[in-house]
């Protein structure tokens, strides 16, 4: 992952962990209490989400950010 830009591996990172415990995008994008639209911005790979929306899918998913960057090598 090293040559992709940081919220290119944000994006992969949260989608590619956390999508798969959900039937859909929907269900994934309900479960974080954001619109299915976001997540499909998120599955392209080149979203530039805010920190709200980082840490609300964090507090979703029971993971502190720390981890998540920690995961990801930054």
């Amino acid at each position: 992952m090293n040559d992709l830009s940081l919220k290119q591996k944000l994006c992969k990172y949260l989608y590619t962990t956390y999508r798969d415990k959900y039937k859909s995008n929907l269900d994934f994008a309900l479960s974080c209490g954001v619109d299915e639209k976001t997540i499909r911005l998120i599955q392209q790979g080149n979203y530039n989400m805010s920190i709200e929306l980082f840490e609300k899918i964090c507090i979703s998913q029971q993971i502190k950010p720390s981890e998540v960057f920690l995961s990801i090598g930054e």
